[in-house]
């Protein structure tokens, strides 16, 4: 079987998400799209979910001109795919998420429960979470949601799979989950298209790889004869990128802030699931990254730290004084980015001007200029007014970033605020960072992605990453230390005497 996008074009007023776009994806095989941040990845896949209609453009089926005028015809071309905004409903239970979109096809008026029940039991069993199938979504974390988001869609009878992003949400271990799946799939001679913007899922789980950019498909290759130097030159289109790289590099390691000034001290920060305690000083301009396997207590140290667990004592500059709330938190300086934009990030009913002064204006009652920070953070938009959904799912992460760091805090707690975000905006968001970080803002970055720690702290010398298991702090690495595979090691409470 052979599915092919062929010349597709969408267009949004100005915006030119796709030009031209032509793809084609064979059986037994996983295809990685990969590119920027508003490069058309996620509005090609709706088009072929039947959720966006191409201006221009057809979609074939072995050399067949095919109709895909909604979400129901896609469906009845065997054709599922994942949202990477999330498309389940948080009231309804895991179950009941899973079976939304199929029913047993020789009984339309009366569903037959216990069939329902085997198969998504089945699904749940295999995604490892079987236990959530009472649970209602809003209860599950993120990276949860996110499983149930995939298991919707290979819960369908497909041949035809488009998953968009939903790795990014994921812990190492629930991307394995998903590679499993992915590879028995492949063997079933399933049509998989695979977008990640992380280089080693791409590597890992596919077999080819296209690369767009601005809305235009650039390259096609194997996996197995190209290096990721060569897509990231395809994705961001800058031949000079290495050399740019390592003359920021040297840059980097000739700066850096004093760190002699304590900012703040917590003796005793609780870490409820695990009814724990750790203990944490923070200095002025330090960056601390935070790794740990799926749950270990990561969030909670910055969702406590902002007020959202109750009230926790601290010292800010030699003062105690009491977090009640993340009020009380913004009041002294501490910004909060989550990594969950759809629950803690976007206004959705309201523009990206709106989105992007809410904390200025209203939290902190101060005048803020919007343009300057789009433009700080390169965010690829149209106009002020337009609504935030309509942006990709980086440039909104990138907004919420920036009604944070626009308030110049002093503690910034940023929970895994890279998903969904392009390699290209990860440079430019840590470049941002590392400049915050020299003016004197310290921050607190968790991240389930183990690659972008080391990017972000292995260079700085203000910089530190700590490792927590089971509600605690097993290793704290610096400089040369910060390296993958010891950050993998003391996620599993293994090998940290083997640490240099």
């Amino acid at each position: 079987m052979i599915f092919e996008f062929k010349g597709i074009s969408k267009a949004y007023g100005s915006i030119h998400a796709l030009k031209n776009a032509s793809l084609v994806l064979k059986s037994g095989e996983i295809r990685a799209l990969l590119g920027g941040n508003g490069s058309g990845k996620s509005t090609l896949i709706k088009v072929g979910a039947g959720l966006v209609k191409q201006d221009k453009g057809e979609l074939l089926f072995n050399g067949v001109k095919s109709e895909i005028h909604s979400p129901q015809s896609s469906k009845a071309l065997k054709l599922a795919a994942t949202s990477q905004e999330l498309s389940i409903l948080p009231n309804l239970t895991v179950e009941e998420n899973i079976t939304l979109c199929k029913v047993p096809v020789w009984s339309r008026i009366f569903t037959d429960r216990k069939v329902m029940r085997a198969e998504t039991e089945n699904i749940l069993d295999k995604l490892g979470i079987l236990k959530e199938i009472d649970t209602p979504i809003k209860e599950l974390p993120i990276n949860k949601q996110y499983l149930i988001e995939f298991g919707k869609a290979v819960f369908q009878d497909f041949d035809i799979l488009m998953i968009d992003e939903i790795t990014s949400a994921l812990y190492r271990e629930d991307v394995e989950i998903v590679k499993r799946l992915l590879d028995e799939y492949k063997r079933q001679n399933k049509i998989i298209l695979f977008v990640s913007h992380r280089m080693s899922e791409i590597f890992s789980i596919c077999d080819t790889v296209t690369v767009m950019r601005n809305g235009e498909v650039i390259s096609t290759y194997n996996l197995e004869w190209v290096g990721s130097d060569t897509l990231l030159t395809d994705m961001i289109g800058n031949k000079d990128r290495d050399s740019e790289v390592k003359e920021k590099q040297k840059k980097r390691k000739k700066s850096g802030v004093n760190q002699q000034e304590l900012l703040i001290s917590v003796k005793g920060l609780p870490v409820k699931r695990y009814n724990t305690k750790v203990n944490l000083d923070i200095m002025e301009g330090e960056i601390i990254g935070i790794a740990g396997l799926q749950g270990h207590g990561q969030a909670d140290i910055v969702r406590t730290l902002h007020g959202l667990s109750g009230s926790v004592e601290i010292e800010l500059r030699g003062r105690r004084l009491h977090i009640d709330n993340p009020a009380g938190a913004v009041k002294h300086g501490f910004a909060y980015v989550s990594g969950d934009r759809e629950r803690d990030g976007v206004f959705k009913r309201h523009d990206l001007s709106e989105n992007t002064k809410v904390v200025q204006e209203l939290a902190l009652n101060k005048k803020s200029d919007v343009m300057a920070v789009l433009k700080q953070l390169n965010v690829k938009f149209d106009t002020t007014q337009q609504d935030i959904a309509s942006l990709s799912g980086g440039n909104q992460q990138k907004v919420i970033l920036g009604r944070w760091t626009h308030t110049n805090p002093l503690l910034l707690l940023a929970d895994d605020p890279s998903k969904g975000i392009d390699i290209k905006a990860r440079g430019e968001l840590r470049e941002i960072l590392w400049a915050l970080s020299e003016k004197g803002m310290a921050m607190i970055f968790v991240s389930s992605d183990e690659d972008e720690l080391v990017a972000l702290c292995s260079e700085k010398e203000n910089a530190r990453v700590i490792v927590l298991y089971e509600g605690g702090i097993v290793v704290t690495l610096r400089g040369f230390e910060i390296t993958r595979d010891n950050i993998i090691a003391a996620t599993l409470a293994k090998g940290i005497d083997k640490i240099p």
